[in-house]
């Protein structure tokens, strides 16, 4: 063999050694991590008008959820193909076409995926959106007598049968399903019970049947198969397990409600409409990242919901850990293109449609970034103009351009960005006057304490164009089963007939705020200008109170990088005193117990109890470190940094393992031996829920930059912005404080 003959082939072995080499540890594309994934098999249920039945609500949102949820599945973020999508909504949601389709789309899709591969990945996900509502159990399997189920297109027979799905035989198809994938996700935007609700077309659920339902018979799959799990208290479709995912639109004494959205939806006239949960359920699909879990991503789905409808709380059940959708989403972010920059602001695709609120906070990005969460910002901005589908943003620097190759997300809303809209509905017209003047515009620059008053006109008073309405009616029926203090005109609490009328706050489901109420005005001008600083003061606060509330970064590089822990202290004796406690300026406990999060994610104490935070900074940045206590009674409290001279440029939180207790584990006592400071804090004397928000960021924020939260004051004399920070993450804690502690 000749020498040129020789190193020809070695030099192909090296090549293909190298190559082999190469292959074992390069990045894999797009292409072929789409070719590793797991199939997706998803079947959709919509249901908006009902066969013979004239009586019942018919849905406006029930078809634009599965159109919306199919639009996100096909495209770029997820890539389902189309052939596995199978869509049934109004007449073709029929009971039996509903079970064929499970059978033929799910099950028997599944099955051929696992015999072909013996993997049991393959991802499902069944979709319902509609009205639910109980029928008698025939199984004894309910604790309450009752099953759950899903109205179907011909629940209602002319005849009196009734074909709605029982949860019985969903758990009937789940279990044929389990054997061939762990990997399945069940999305109920309906409700089963729950009390009524002042808008009724707004409630998806109908009143219990007295009918049983017809079973559908299925080759090989008993639907009515003896003995399940009951549905625990809950009252969900199916009863808890870790090898589904069931994520519910609300709690079982609750109402699943619509969103109505205008022009943050492209539409001024007419509502689009939307079930509550799967709106927001398909924005945070949409921003979530690829290693999403279901417990993360239902944290922002609830917190989003909650801020629009406190009496609707949606649920995730199941194994929480799980990563969303097994990590079908691609490897690179969904970011926003960018249409055009002038060098200070930068115009970007992404409008009132995709949820971009003036003041929202963007983030720009290197072409070359795939993963936000991996990189460094090239700068931020905040949002200073929307369109439906465009948005302007201020850069908060200009040391840098950015052009249209670079790529754009909109990590979160900014402190104070949420607006209150306003409708007075049915008060006084000398009010009404009053509250209008107290938050006009000045010099034409809307009110900035982000209250916003609408016309009182049939347009206005649609569901969607206010979150919170002002509303006069008899105390006692406004607060049946409690009894707040009202406001007197005087401006001092009173508690006095429960007959009188007076004036409250509500959400859109008609909820009293935060137990707020104010006595009627009497026609005297000095009664009527103090109802109305009354009442300005607390929409002041409730639009502090939701602004704060939303405030969540998506998307921030400290994600899982900065914990912070709850601890109880305790004492043996069972409370604390200066002389024992207060030890060389420490304050000592006997115990300190970390408390662990519930099933629904709160964190369980006692009214009286005695507690502090540890936060521990993992990240590779030095944090500075503040907390806001979201009180129950809609007022915030800066609880950290606090206005002493050591903390007012603001606390740092040192880099790669710092900690710090917040506030702090100082204390000091008098000659008496009482204590005169301590830096742990105490749970209410009266129980409920309280919330925190742990806000850390590069950037100094400081007591005097929030402070104006705490404020009744006409304007914002704080400066905080969260998009002067390149890094920043806000981090949500919700104690519940249940009864008193048995000493």
């Amino acid at each position: 063999m000749g020498v040129r003959r020789l190193s020809s082939i070695l030099l192909t072995l090296l090549a293909v050694s190298a190559a082999a080499y190469y292959a074992s540890w390069r990045t894999v594309t797009a292409e072929e991590q789409t070719q590793q994934r797991p199939p997706m098999f998803v079947l959709q249920v919509g249901i908006g008008k009902y066969l013979d039945a004239p009586t019942w609500t018919d849905l406006r949102g029930s078809i634009n959820d599965v159109m919306e949820m199919r639009k996100l599945l096909e495209g770029e973020r997820f890539n389902v193909p189309s052939a596995n999508i199978v869509t049934l909504t109004n007449e073709q949601a029929t009971k039996q076409k509903i079970f064929t389709a499970y059978q033929e789309n799910l099950i028997a899709k599944a099955k051929a995926y696992f015999d072909k591969t013996k993997k049991r990945d393959a991802v499902v996900l069944f979709q319902f959106s509609g009205h639910g509502s109980q029928a008698p159990d025939v199984d004894g399997d309910e604790t309450d007598k009752l099953d759950e189920t899903l109205v179907t297109y011909d629940s209602q027979d002319i005849k009196g049968k009734n074909f709605d799905i029982t949860d019985d035989e969903i758990f009937a198809l789940t279990s044929e399903l389990k054997r061939y994938t762990d990997n399945i996700v069940y999305v109920f935007d309906s409700c089963h019970s729950g009390s009524g609700t002042r808008n009724a077309e707004d409630a998806r659920r109908l009143p219990p049947r007295t009918t049983v339902p017809e079973p559908v018979a299925m080759p090989g799959i008993a639907t009515r198969s003896g003995k399940v799990a009951d549905d625990g208290a809950n009252g969900t479709m199916m009863p808890p397990g870790d090898d589904y995912i069931v994520i519910s639109a609300a709690q079982a004494d609750q109402i699943a409600t619509q969103k109505y959205c205008f022009e943050e939806c492209g539409s001024a006239k007419e509502p689009v409409v939307y079930g509550l949960l799967t709106y927001y359920l398909i924005d945070e699909l949409r921003n979530a990242r690829s290693d999403t879990n279901y417990r993360d991503l239902m944290e922002g789905v609830s917190r989003r919901v909650e801020a629009e409808r406190p009496s609707q709380v949606p649920l995730v059940e199941g194994d929480e850990r799980r990563i969303v959708f097994g990590s079908l989403a691609p490897a690179e972010d969904n970011f926003v293109p960018i249409v055009n920059s002038d060098g200070s602001t930068v115009k970007i695709r992404a409008g009132a449609i995709q949820n971009v609120l003036v003041g929202s906070i963007a983030s720009f990005y290197d072409r070359s970034i795939k993963r936000a969460e991996n990189a460094e910002a090239l700068v931020t901005g905040r949002v200073i103009a929307v369109t439906a589908t465009e948005s302007t943003v201020k850069l908060a620097s200009v040391n840098r351009s950015i052009t249209t190759a670079e790529k754009a997300i909109i990590s979160s809303q900014d402190i104070g960005t949420n607006r209150s809209k306003v409708l007075l509905d049915g008060i006084d017209a000398n009010l009404v006057i009053a509250v209008r003047e107290l938050f006009a515009p000045k010099n034409g620059i809307a009110d900035d304490r982000g209250v916003d008053i609408v016309q009182n006109t049939a347009v206005s008073r649609q569901t969607g164009r206010w979150n919170v309405a002002l509303l006069k009616d008899n105390f006692s029926k406004v607060f049946p089963s409690s009894s707040p203090k009202c406001f007197e005109t005087g401006g001092s609490e009173n508690q006095s007939d429960p007959g009188r009328q007076i004036y409250y706050l509500v959400g859109q489901d008609f909820v009293p705020l935060f137990g707020f109420c104010v006595e009627a005005a009497t026609s005297e001008a000095s009664s009527v200008s103090s109802a109305a600083i009354q009442i300005e003061r607390a929409l002041t606060h409730i639009s502090r109170y939701r602004s704060v509330a939303a405030i969540q970064n998506r998307r921030s590089r400290l994600a899982g990088k900065v914990v912070v822990k709850p601890i109880r202290l305790s004492t043996t004796s069972g409370s604390f005193a200066g002389e024992k406690n207060c030890v060389d300026g420490k304050f000592v406990a006997d115990k300190y117990e970390a408390i662990i999060k519930d099933a629904k994610g709160r964190y369980q104490f006692r009214p009286g109890e005695v507690f502090w935070f540890e936060v521990t900074n993992n990240s590779p940045f030095d944090l500075y470190i503040s907390m806001l206590n979201l009180r129950s009674d809609g007022s915030i409290k800066v609880q950290f940094p606090r206005n002493i001279d050591e903390e007012k440029a603001g606390v740092v939180i040192p880099k790669n393992g710092g900690k710090r207790i917040v506030s702090s584990d100082r204390c000091r006592v008098n000659a008496s031996g009482e204590f005169m400071e301590a830096g742990a804090f105490r749970t209410s004397s009266t129980g409920g829920p309280d919330a925190f928000k742990f806000l850390l960021t590069t950037a100094a924020v400081t007591w005097s930059d929030l402070s104006y939260l705490e404020m009744d004051s006409l304007t914002r004399n704080g400066n905080a912005s969260l998009a002067t920070s390149n890094e920043w993450i806000a981090i949500d804690l919700t104690f519940e404080v249940g009864e008193t502690k048995k000493l």
